[in-house]
């Protein structure tokens, strides 16, 4: 496989990373035509299948913006993985959960931690997270008494605090419009909320 980047594929993963740094979106191909100053969108479309076959990215079929920077790709741009833009989860009932959740690599070949999530409805106000803002979310396996966290249900996703009162364990919202959500057996907390950036 040859992996030597031509100027125009290396400006597009430049281009690919910067917009993953900034807005924690990867770009899209109208992005990418007035970056690399392009007129089709057929163009930027070789140019991206050209890095994914030599192993630097990775296009997420279906998916909006679906377009992911691999380990090769941050080597080869002398940059620290960055958290990928992962998905939506709601900050009411729960919704949707994420198809492939991405981890940050923080250290090349370390464990993965870090991700983005961006927050959908109004229930953690109270904590400072407002709809469509994007927040940090940190993997972990050990949760405290009011800890922010993302939760998963079955399929589905959502950003709560995270209440152990008098032997009972639930999901709280920060506004009380919502009601508290039970824990149950299939509950799983999948990460804490360690830093919110607001608006993307």
């Amino acid at each position: 496989m040859d992996s030597e980047l031509t100027k125009r594929q290396l400006q597009s993963l430049k281009a690919i990373y910067t917009s993953l740094r900034d807005s924690g979106y990867p770009p899209s191909l109208a992005d990418l035509r007035e970056e690399l100053d392009v007129s089709s969108n057929q163009a930027v479309l070789d140019l991206l299948k050209s890095l994914e076959s030599k192993g630097f990215i990775k296009k997420e079929e279906g998916a909006v913006r679906g377009i992911r920077i691999l380990n090769e790709g941050f080597k080869v741009l002398e940059v620290t993985p960055i958290s990928p833009y992962v998905g939506i989860s709601a900050a009411g009932p729960y919704t949707g959960a994420f198809e492939d959740v991405q981890w940050k690599n923080a250290g090349g070949i370390e464990e993965l931690e870090d991700m983005l999530v961006k927050v959908k409805g109004d229930s953690m106000i109270g904590a400072g997270i407002e709809d469509g803002d994007i927040v940090v979310v940190r993997k972990a396996k050990e949760f405290k008494n009011g800890d922010i966290v993302l939760a998963r249900d079955n399929d589905d996703t959502t950003v709560k605090r995270l209440v152990n009162k008098n032997g009972k364990i639930y999901l709280k919202p920060e506004n009380p419009k919502h009601r508290n959500i039970p824990i149950y057996p299939d509950t799983r907390l999948i990460g804490k909320v360690i830093r919110i950036i607001g608006k993307s």
